[in-house]
């Protein structure tokens, strides 16, 4: 297999291909947000319950329920941080050969052998390499034409990598 394109990679590229790489993040950041609320309104009535209002306990509803509301904030903080490399529009260009798969863009070069993927799978238009300790990879499925899917399939299924 030796396949080599090259294309923009753009902000909304990249916001498409972290949404790809991780389809349940939206749980992973409102799930947690909803708890925290829940808690600390919790807290907050129990500790209003006895009389006078328990002070620890308001301080506990107050803190976890602010937890709460700035958890998404926090979260997407954290996302827009790991997005900073591709706020702006890169050449880039993607070589698969049968040993390994290499990237090059402006200021970063990455290359990564096969054998340290877990699987391959097509999910929202982006071919998504998971590996086996640095998270995942993506590239977008339509910059390969139908012959470059074809031998990439079959030698991602060679590999046993390709996902059903």
């Amino acid at each position: 297999m030796d396949i080599s394109f090259s294309f923009v990679f753009t902000p909304e590229m990249a916001k498409r291909s972290y949404r790809a790489c991780h389809p349940s993040a939206p749980v992973a950041r409102w799930l947690p947000a909803v708890i925290y609320v829940v808690l600390g309104f919790l807290a907050l009535a129990e500790a209003l319950r006895s009389s006078p209002p328990d002070p620890v306990g308001l301080g506990v509803g107050c803190v976890v329920l602010l937890l709460g509301l700035g958890w998404p904030v926090l979260q997407a903080r954290r996302i827009a941080r790991l997005m900073r490399h591709y706020d702006e529009p890169s050449a880039t260009r993607i070589v698969l050969t049968d040993a390994e798969y290499a990237v090059e863009a402006p200021g970063r070069t990455m290359t990564r052998l096969w054998t340290t993927f877990k699987r391959v799978t097509l999910n929202r238009g982006f071919w998504v390499l998971k590996t086996e300790s640095e998270g995942t990879i993506a590239f977008p499925a339509n910059l390969l034409d139908a012959a470059q899917t074809e031998v990439f399939q079959a030698a991602m299924r060679e590999k046993g990598l390709l996902a059903r």
